[in-house]
């Protein structure tokens, strides 16, 4: 009999430690070890994700940056001057030339047996937005040229342009001299006929937060069509 009641009791002992739960201890050094580690990976996510951001954000600006130098070292490079009829000089290259401003005659995707100029405006708009604005020629008597006054188009080129220290256009002689810009902001019709090249110097920053880094390009474009040297440009 006695042998039957410590079995019993043995058995009942061992089923009380078997569905005996977690101390109030041990429930709380776990859920502080569990914070801990979602702590741990949350920092790790976020960590991650903003550094993807940021480089996304700087491969972007400097993609966008390429884009506006590729159109704007072209479209200067296809400067012309246009001649009037009845007037010794040509109209200069450029009719507007400013620290963010240029408007310039060019032949840029012309027909080959019937070229005809196009006027183009690079400007920057109080936004930092690039834009190009283009006006058709207009053909008149002699093979002479004038342009609408009506745009044919326009479009964005790039947004986000950074404030710099730098002016995005700087413009020099034949013998690598910068025109000194007046206080007008812009070059006076005798300073325009002088530029041979035009420094381009573009930072371009898409990141809202500016953590990313800038992106900055700088190009200077020389104007074969005036038949200028490039010798000394740049030296």
């Amino acid at each position: 009999m006695t042998k039957l009641r410590t079995l019993v009791f043995s058995r009942v002992s061992r089923l009380q430690r078997e569905q005996t739960g977690v101390t109030l201890a041990e429930l709380i050094v776990t859920i502080a070890l569990m914070g801990m580690l979602l702590a741990m990976v949350m920092t790790i996510f976020i960590t991650f994700t903003r550094t993807f951001a940021v480089e996304r954000s700087a491969t972007a600006n400097t993609s966008a940056a390429t884009i506006a130098m590729n159109e704007l070292t072209r479209v200067i490079r296809s400067g012309t001057e246009n001649p009037v009829a009845s007037v010794t000089l040509n109209e200069p290259v450029f009719s507007v030339a400013s620290p963010e401003n240029i408007v310039l005659q060019a032949y840029l995707d012309t027909d080959a047996l019937n070229p005809e100029p196009v006027k183009v405006q690079f400007q920057i708009t109080s936004d930092r937005t690039l834009v190009e604005t283009r006006w058709d020629a207009r053909a008149l008597s002699s093979g002479y040229f004038s342009f609408y006054n009506t745009p044919s188009s326009e479009r964005t080129v790039v947004r986000q342009i950074a404030t710099g220290s730098t002016p995005v256009f700087q413009f020099y002689t034949e013998d690598n001299v910068e025109l000194t810009m007046p206080s007008s902001g812009d070059l006076s019709d005798a300073n325009r006929r002088l530029i041979a090249a035009v420094k381009v110097t573009m930072t371009v920053q898409t990141d809202e937060t500016g953590e990313a880094k800038t992106a900055t390009l700088e190009n200077t474009v020389g104007i074969p069509n005036l038949g200028f040297s490039r010798i000394g440009i740049d030296r």
